[in-house]
């Protein structure tokens, strides 16, 4: 009876599906042509001005206009092709303004990430819709690009770096984060600069804790300053992600691209000094446990990137186990030697302020 009721449940989640397959593909993708808002008759001069800015041999900065992300929606371009497509709307004059994926630049492939966000675009086309509004006038599509925007600003801090590599990386530049990523593979913040989009790694954003997540140190909004360490000159097409989105025939951004390295932690204090300082000074100072193994020993965290050995004496009234590993569970330390080259050492605990973390017995129970 178990394995027909398992059959069953088998059959039934395959039936659902087949049929989720069906209704997708049934599903009729609106065509763009069609459902595309158009630029109001008012604002086709101004638009019409910028496209003729931004379609010039070298693009300046001063031709970028703020946009505000508004939605991404799937669209049929052309019969048998579909692709996202990013709708933004001019800050300025609140018209809207269309990026297709694979003009969306780095974020091609994370478009939601623009929604509610500003940043700067170029005006790249005014689609002519080949249709009139009530008083006859021709209607008109905006179509932006976010890879010209960060191509043009790219360049110009290449150019810089290029010119003077000391003065340009060692100036102190401010951002805006716009999203953070914490997840036990991937630690990353996207931030906001001059208009354009750039990332920054967690371990060049802060000086890692086990005790505090990127999740914890960041946040959306937060404004910080930075430096640029390096841009590197390449193209879109030698990228791993980008080749394997183009093997899987979805639309993706080509042509050179200006990948900017950044980081945070020159501008804040290291804890390698204040290691040094606790060693120096024989101080005892809390510390947190973060690995308990039953013949490798206890590993507790001293300091943001330093995992030292912890010594505790064989008559000591607490034995700690992988739960004080979980919970964290606060020491008191005293350092016995440190390996500044490779963050490591030896540390003696003196007690445990609080315990160690409670395990229940089971016959207990």
């Amino acid at each position: 009876m178990a394995d027909q009721n398992i059959e069953a449940l088998m059959q039934m989640a395959k039936t659902r599906e087949e049929e989720q397959k069906v209704q997708e593909n049934e599903r009729k993708i609106p065509f763009f042509l069609d459902c595309a808002k158009r630029v109001p008759v008012e604002d086709q001069e101004f638009v019409a001005k910028l496209k003729r800015e931004s379609n010039v041999g070298n693009l300046d900065t001063e031709a970028l206009v703020w946009a505000v992300g508004d939605e991404v929606s799937e669209f049929e371009i052309r019969k048998g092709y579909r692709t996202p497509v990013l709708k933004m709307h001019l800050e300025e004059t609140n018209t809207p303004v269309y990026i297709f994926a694979n003009e969306a630049g780095e974020g091609y492939a994370n478009l939601d990430t623009f929604i509610d966000h500003r940043i700067k675009i170029a005006i790249s086309t005014l689609l002519d819709a080949e249709t009139i509004d009530d008083e006859g006038n021709a209607e008109y599509i905006a179509l932006g690009s976010i890879r010209q925007a960060e191509f043009a600003y790219g360049y110009a801090w290449y150019q810089e770096m290029t010119d003077n590599p000391e003065k340009f990386k060692d100036e102190i530049r401010m951002g805006e984060i716009t999203q953070v990523i914490d997840t036990p593979n991937f630690r990353f913040v996207n931030f906001t600069y001059q208009g354009v989009q750039l990332g920054m790694l967690a371990k060049n954003f802060y000086y890692q804790s086990f005790m505090h997540p990127l999740s914890e140190v960041a946040y959306i909004g937060m404004k910080f300053p930075f430096k640029i360490t390096d841009i590197i000159k390449s193209t879109y097409e030698e990228s791993p992600s980008v080749k394997r989105d183009m093997k899987n025939n979805r639309p993706v951004p080509k042509g050179i691209r200006f990948q900017v390295m950044t980081t945070r932690l020159p501008l804040l204090d290291s804890p390698d000094d204040e290691v040094r300082s606790l060693y120096d000074r024989h101080a005892d100072f809390k510390a947190h446990i973060v690995r308990c193994h039953p013949v490798e020993g206890i590993l507790v965290e001293i300091a943001p990137g330093w995992w030292v050995k912890g010594v505790l004496s064989t008559n000591s009234q607490y034995q700690p186990t992988i739960a004080d590993a979980r919970q964290n569970t606060p020491v008191i330390v005293r350092l016995d030697s440190i390996d500044e080259e490779n963050h490591r050492g030896r540390a003696f605990i003196v007690r445990f302020p609080h315990g160690v973390a409670r395990t229940l017995d089971p016959h207990n129970q």
